[in-house]
């Protein structure tokens, strides 16, 4: 043996011995994975936490550059939409009663006429981007802009195409409006493409030239890829003391705007994503948990003291409520004959579901001033 072998055995024979080189006990290493574990466990709510925190800011910049949109379509286009004060409809649709077909058609693109039992069904939140950037991102068509040869005006599926009058090589588009956000910026995404569960019965055909029909028409979506809901007030109501309603009527749009009566808002409008208790229709799920929304029971004709019932505070009327009026009227008029209204009473709502992917629970981010109880 070498004198080089005879060192190197020396040397393990020391390492075996000495105690400060002895390996680790499994008690050891199973206390060092729990406290690894343990950490892991503390570190990733905060950094989860942060990571919303982000979104949701970024969301209200999304939130913050439509209604710089939706002030402009307003600047452009209120003669043609006194009914919603200038902005775009939010209609659930159809039908939409105060309008005759021919009336209203043109005004809002992607409709085909259809029976009652199987119509399409467009929401405030296809709305949105449909009147601010066009249903194509090229721009909204006015009524207005389009010629009345071969009855076009009253086929709007057929507007957005590149030769609407089958002209030929003498065809051209339709004049399209200026488009009141950059959807280069703008996150879309087609309705059938949005995370989640959805009930496929709410979006039939809106045109059987398109099998996938309405559900391809888009939406636009937060940072947390859910859509952003739109509500347009009724800025004039029809003498009612209540914050919302679940659905349009014949006389709230006959005569043009109605010039008595609080404001309020349709629940029905976006029904397709929050469901209805109503009408037992199920809303949108995003998340894991198949649970209702928040604003899935309207809450239509509820009083102050109604509302300040605690079964009553998952409700699209206390969700959308004026605060200050409603605080004032609990504290100071204990029969709540105080004349209720919702905030933005003259304008719109945006409303997103935030981190957990249901609409009206505190951690939305919308136009709204912040509840607090």
């Amino acid at each position: 043996m070498t004198a080089s072998h005879k060192h190197h055995l020396l040397q393990r024979r020391m390492l075996a011995h000495n105690p400060r080189y002895a390996a680790f006990s499994l008690i050891e290493l199973l206390t060092v994975v729990f406290i690894i574990s343990l950490l892991i466990g503390l570190l990733i709510p905060g950094i989860n936490g942060a990571r919303n925190a982000a979104k949701k800011a970024t969301t209200a910049k999304i939130l913050s550059a439509t209604q710089v949109g939706l002030e402009m379509f307003k600047a452009d286009n209120e003669s043609g939409f006194r009914q919603t004060n200038g902005y775009p409809p939010s209609f659930s649709h159809p039908p939409i009663p105060g309008y005759e077909f021919e009336s209203y058609l043109g005004e809002f693109p992607f409709l085909e006429e259809s029976s009652e039992s199987d119509p399409p069904r467009v929401y405030g939140a296809h709305w949105l981007p449909a009147m601010l950037i066009g249903v194509d991102s090229q721009g909204y068509i006015r009524r207005s802009n389009v010629s009345k040869k071969d009855n076009l005006r009253e086929q709007p599926w057929r507007w957005y195409t590149p030769d609407p009058l089958n002209e030929g090589s003498d065809g051209r588009p339709i004049e399209r409006q200026s488009l009141y956000m950059d959807p280069n910026t703008l996150k879309t995404k087609p309705t059938n493409e949005l995370p989640g569960r959805e009930n496929r019965d709410l979006f039939p055909d809106w045109d059987d030239g398109d099998p996938k029909g309405m559900q391809s028409l888009p939406v636009i979506i937060d940072s947390f890829g859910q859509p952003i809901l739109y509500y347009v007030a009724q800025a004039h109501g029809k003498g009612t003391n209540f914050v919302a309603d679940e659905h349009r009527e014949d006389s709230d749009y006959t005569g043009g705007t109605q010039k008595e009566g609080m404001p309020y808002y349709f629940h029905r409008d976006n029904v397709g994503f929050t469901g209805s208790k109503k009408l037992g229709q199920s809303g949108w799920v995003f998340g894991n948990r198949d649970r209702d929304h928040s604003i899935y029971d309207s809450g239509a004709e509820l009083t102050a003291v109604d509302l300040n019932d605690p079964e009553n505070r998952e409700t699209f009327a206390r969700y959308i409520i004026d605060r200050k009026i409603y605080k004032n009227s609990i504290e100071h008029d204990p029969v709540a004959t105080t004349p209720l209204k919702p905030v933005n009473a003259d304008s719109y709502l945006l409303i997103t579901a935030g981190p957990d992917g249901y609409y009206g629970t505190s951690d939305d981010v919308t136009n709204m001033p912040p509840w607090s109880d």
